[in-house]
C-alpha cells in the first residue's frame, strides 16, 4: 500500500479533491434550484421576510436573516426595493395549466 501511496500520491489526491469540488458545486446547483427567489418591495426589511414567511420555514428570524445575507452574498442586511433574493422557502410546485381539473374550471 506505501508503494502505491509514494506512486501515485498526486492522481490520488487530484481525484479526492475534484470529488469533493464536484459534490460542492452539485450541492450548490440543486440547492438554488429548490429555494423561492423573491423581489424585495418598498419598506420590507429581512426581518419582515423573516415574519411573513414564519410559516413556511423552521428557521429563527436571526439564523433566516443570516441565511438569505449568506446565499445573496449580501455585505450588510441592508435591502432595498426591486432585489431580488433567494429565501429559504421551498418553492411549490406549480401544475401545468393544460393538466387542470374540470373542477377547476368552474
Amino acid at each position: 500500500m506505501l508503494i502505491l501511496w509514494k506512486k501515485y500520491s498526486y492522481v490520488i489526491i487530484l481525484i479526492v479533491l475534484s470529488l469533493i469540488i464536484g459534490l460542492y458545486a452539485i450541492n450548490t446547483f440543486i440547492d438554488d434550484k429548490n429555494y423561492q427567489q423573491i423581489t424585495v418591495s418598498k419598506g420590507q426589511s429581512l426581518w419582515e421576510i423573516a415574519h411573513m414567511y414564519s410559516e413556511e420555514h423552521s428557521m429563527n428570524p436571526n439564523d433566516f436573516i443570516e441565511w438569505v445575507a449568506n446565499k445573496n452574498q449580501l455585505t450588510s442586511s441592508n435591502i432595498k426595493a426591486g432585489d431580488k433574493i433567494v429565501i429559504p422557502v421551498k418553492m411549490k410546485k406549480q401544475l401545468d395549466d393544460s393538466n387542470q381539473y374540470a373542477l377547476d374550471l368552474e
